[in-house]
């Protein structure tokens, strides 16, 4: 806003000179004046290259610090995938494996978009991140990595359930507080929202369909015991 009631300004500046101009009989004067008004408009549009220079190279870090970090733990969490998380029963609406990085990757890469929204829209504004969106979006993001570690690689599925239940709501907090920003970051995220709802309901029925495996993915080393 304030950049643009800069170039406003100025732009409404050269105007009233050029009217100066033509009213009055010192020329030079009025050269002057529109050479200043040059400056000014020229300065505004610096600041503005400026900054939109610095808004690309962070979008750049919101699009990829999310991504980046799925693809770590996803890496980390992809010997479990394909061992016994083969061999339990699941639901019918269990998505297939070769969804996992596809999908994944777009609600991180949404994730990141809406986070850029919200700075962007905040920036503008008042100069200021709203704290509440910076630590609800931090805490799902961090609750969000740790349920793949906990329920693929420590394979203990009711304490998956119970963090997955806790990053339910602080996705659903992340999205209200994105909504009170921009109505368009609140509404990438809930993408994600609908898919983590179908992966707490896949957590539930791997514990209600396996109920043999369910009894002993606890303790060091559950996912040795699950394997035959």
């Amino acid at each position: 806003k304030k950049r643009r009631k800069i170039l406003r300004c100025s732009c409404e500046l050269k105007e009233e000179v050029l009217v100066f101009l033509f009213l009055s009989d010192d020329s030079e004067s009025g050269m002057a004046a529109i050479g200043f008004a040059q400056k000014i408009a020229d300065g505004a549009e610096s600041v503005n290259a400026a900054s939109s220079s610095s808004e690309r190279v962070m979008l750049g870090v919101l699009l990829l610090a999310p991504l980046l970090l799925g693809m770590c733990v996803g890496c980390a969490t992809r010997g479990a995938v394909f061992g016994w998380y083969q061999q339990v029963r699941k639901p019918w609406f269990t998505p297939p494996d070769s969804a996992f990085g596809p999908v994944w990757s777009a609600l991180y890469l949404c994730m990141g978009y809406a986070s850029f929204l919200v700075y962007k829209a905040t920036l503008r504004a008042t100069g200021e991140l709203p704290i509440a969106c910076v630590v609800l979006y931090v805490l799902q993001l961090a609750l969000n990595l740790a349920w793949t570690l906990i329920f693929f690689t420590a394979c203990r599925w009711r304490a998956a359930l119970a963090e997955m239940c806790v990053l339910w709501l602080a996705i659903a907090a992340c999205v209200a507080a994105f909504a009170r920003v921009s109505a368009a970051a609140g509404a990438l995220m809930l993408p994600y929202l609908a898919f983590v709802t179908l992966a707490a309901g896949v957590n539930a029925e791997v514990i209600r369909l396996n109920p043999e495996f369910a009894a002993r993915t606890s303790g060091s080393g559950a996912g040795q015991n699950l394997m035959p």
